[in-house]
């Protein structure tokens, strides 16, 4: 069963070298599909039914992550 995820525009959070970061979802994967970021041709792999997100960080960086290493900026994981 296909995770139905995030949409574009979500604030979302992700923990980066023991750092939280934060950016918002500007593209949503739902296939296994090639994108260009930052120049270069990426391979983005969907699997197990569980999208993957194309985002942009607090510093204007672009990167993917999938839906399992993202959690929504507003959450709060310890209460």
């Amino acid at each position: 069963m296909m995770i139905s995820g995030y949409v574009i525009g979500t604030e979302v959070k992700w923990n980066e070298d023991n750092v939280l970061t934060t950016g918002i979802i500007k593209e949503v994967y739902r296939l296994s599909t090639e994108v260009n970021l930052d120049g270069q041709a990426k391979f983005i792999e969907v699997s197990d039914d569980v999208p993957s997100y194309l985002i942009e960080d607090h510093d204007g960086n672009t990167l993917v992550l999938p839906h399992t290493d993202v959690t929504l900026k507003s959450s709060n994981l310890h209460t």
